[in-house]
């Protein structure tokens, strides 16, 4: 029953992208992207973002082994390299929340090697997580949690990847959070959502028994990976944490009211400043339902500024 489900999904992704003549995928050896990939008639161009130490490419190269596809791989060293994309970035989604930046800037530098190589369109992977449970938060949380995040998802869910390509006016499609996707989720039972191979509980769990009858049990297998290990992408955290420093985030959080988390998301705001983009925090700061971090509107508990999400704690990234 679970793999009809996954043959299902197939086909509506398959539809997708035949209906927008896509012709590229941003691709990092995941459950998502590999799924969408098998899903082809036509198999596309895959582009990988990668960073120093990169968990994603040994699964990156084993699938385009496996499937005999042609992968474009763009490495980045250092800050230097994604110093437009951050400016773009910062501009677009207006935060500086650093793992939504970090995000963004593989998106962007992604989608810019796409435009270089021609594409007419680019498949992405965004919203599998979101409607069928691969977070690993989700993988314990009672049918009723569930079913209301769901809900809520289909409703809010947020992917940089649409604004960025609007941006930077390169045509992206998200098969997996399609309309047809989203009705799917919800007639799909929570047990071919959320269960166990081999003894370990997963999410996503349909769409990784479809990966394991395609011949991919290294891909379907695999955990889920946060994208800042998964891409490496670590290397700019560090960088941006050593460009400020602890006395400089006393002043700007005195000037601005901001209770920085981290010193990465000093470095970000500094950014834009620098660019003029963020010159009227004052202003913008919320008296209604605002962030005890920085002031910003709350929304669904949920900050877009910083990327604090307020519960019955602070959950936000930090580095110090």
């Amino acid at each position: 029953m679970c793999i009809d489900n996954a043959e299902k999904l197939s086909k509506i992704v398959n539809k997708y992208s035949e209906k927008n003549n896509c012709d590229c995928l941003l691709f990092s050896g995941g459950i998502d992207t590999s799924f969408i990939l098998t899903s082809l008639a036509i198999k596309p161009k895959t582009i990988s973002v990668l960073f120093r130490d990169s968990k994603d490419e040994e699964y990156i190269n084993y699938a385009t082994k496996k499937l005999n596809i042609k992968n474009y791989k763009i490495f980045i060293s250092n800050e230097e390299e994604v110093n437009d994309c951050l400016k773009i970035v910062l501009k677009v989604l207006n935060t500086i929340d650093p793992i939504e930046v970090i995000s963004g800037i593989s998106v962007c530098m992604g989608l810019k090697e796409a435009k270089k190589l021609g594409c007419n369109c680019v498949l992405t992977g965004d919203g599998g997580d979101e409607l069928y449970f691969g977070y690993d938060f989700l993988l314990n949380k009672s049918e009723n949690y569930l079913n209301n995040w769901l809900k809520n998802v289909v409703k809010n869910a947020f992917f940089n990847s649409v604004p960025i390509s609007q941006y930077l006016n390169i045509k992206t499609v998200l098969p997996l959070f399609s309309d047809e996707s989203k009705e799917l989720s919800f007639k799909i039972q929570t047990k071919c959502k959320i269960n166990k191979i081999n003894g370990k509980k997963f999410g996503k769990y349909f769409m990784r028994l479809w990966l394991i009858n395609k011949g991919l049990d290294f891909i379907g297998l695999r955990e889920k990976t946060p994208i800042t290990s998964g891409t490496g992408s670590e290397i700019l955290l560090k960088y941006w944490k050593e460009k400020v420093n602890i006395y400089e985030l006393k002043e700007y959080k005195e000037k601005y009211k901001i209770n920085f988390p981290s010193l990465s998301h000093l470095y970000l705001f500094k950014k834009g400043l620098e660019l003029n983009l963020f010159n009227n925090e004052l202003e913008n700061k919320s008296k209604y339902n605002s962030c005890p971090i920085c002031g910003h509107e709350l929304k669904g508990n949920f900050c877009k500024f910083c990327g604090a999400y307020i519960n019955n704690n602070v959950s936000v990234y930090r580095d110090f």
